[in-house]
């Protein structure tokens, strides 16, 4: 009978770097398939062990959570804008010879993005901030009958003065 891959990690010490890897690997853009590649297992062995070792499957889970959390945080960085160092060298010669580095740094400005900041406003909040839901009030507005109320009641087209012979 063949021994258990997740028992081999664990009887070769390498168990936690495993584990370590699956969830860096979850936290970014791999598929399941280029882990397995890089974990050199098929596919099947993969699915049977995190189906049969919660180590496995929790790993993932804390990379997807952590890969969540990174994806939401730029999200509200683009929406609330931010600043940037940024650093450019170049090279300038010198007369004499040689050459000399100089080093150049700048704030960059990122505004605000507005489309972003509308959907995390619908996302976190529903449909509370969903323009849809405004443009639907407005129609159900316009559909209203009209009552007035603060109108004193007045005949169109009686005439109120009387004229006495």
């Amino acid at each position: 009978m063949k021994e258990d891959t997740y028992l081999v990690w664990k009887k070769t010490g390498v168990l936690s770097s495993k584990l370590a890897y699956i969830r860096a690997a979850s936290a970014s853009f791999y598929t399941q398939r280029e882990m397995c590649i890089d974990l050199q297992i098929s596919e099947k062995t993969f699915i049977a062990l995190k189906n049969k070792h919660p180590e496995i499957a929790k790993a993932i889970e804390e990379g997807e959570a952590q890969l969540l959390k990174d994806m939401f945080s730029a999200l509200k960085m683009k929406a609330v804008g931010h600043k940037e160092k940024v650093t450019t060298k170049s090279m300038e010669k010198n007369p004499i010879g040689g050459t000399k580095t100089k080093i150049n740094e700048e704030e960059k400005y990122y505004p605000p993005d507005f489309e972003t900041i509308k959907y995390i406003l619908i996302m976190k909040f529903g449909k509370r901030f969903d323009p849809k839901k405004f443009m639907l009030e407005m129609m159900e507005k316009k559909n209203e009958q009209e009552v007035w109320t603060d109108v004193p009641d007045v005949v169109v087209g009686a005439d109120d003065s009387k004229e006495e012979d």
